[in-house]
């Protein structure tokens, strides 16, 4: 698979997100935006995705995505996806405390994958460098300036958004 096609899924992805937030918190939001950005990774470390209080937008870094769809099998690069979406949609939610998102995100994950060794509930666990083996690497986007970051929105992303322009 590659980033065209896996921009397709996204929205999917990001649908059973939603529902699952809804199940098990209680708690739901409609109208938010996806964009893919290139962040980068510096340092060993990196920034998976970020929503903008109190915006609609969620950004997702596009660096360790082409890398986990390179390197790591389709289960892996789908439990990402959720992951991301998941923690920044409890963000989206008006949880901006960093420590009472992840464990919000821990709890979901472990309600909806029971199996413990399901890499959602792994990512959750251990952190979203869990699967990326070589992160002493430094890697700058050539475009990236003080004047901003290019952003690839994704189309169709919330699709509940739109039923009520229907």
């Amino acid at each position: 698979m590659n980033l065209e096609e896996l921009k397709k899924e996204i929205p999917v992805i990001f649908d059973l997100v939603k529902k699952d937030v809804k199940k098990i918190y209680g708690r739901h939001r409609a109208g938010l935006s996806l964009g893919l950005v290139e962040m980068g990774m510096y340092r060993g470390g990196f920034i998976g995705g970020m929503h903008f209080n109190p915006g609609t937008d969620i950004v997702m870094n596009k660096t360790p995505l082409k890398i986990i769809l390179k390197e790591q099998p389709y289960e892996i690069v789908w439990a990402y996806i959720y992951h991301i979406l998941l923690h920044e949609y409890i963000h989206s939610l008006g949880i901006l405390n960093e420590q009472q998102c992840r464990n919000i995100t821990l709890r979901i994950s472990e309600e909806v994958f029971k199996e413990t060794n399901h890499p959602a509930l792994i990512l959750a666990k251990n952190g979203i460098g869990t699967y990326f083996p070589n992160l002493h690497l430094i890697y700058a986007p050539p475009d990236l300036k003080h004047d901003g970051i290019p952003i690839e929105y994704i189309y169709d992303f919330d699709q509940e958004s739109y039923d009520y322009y229907s």
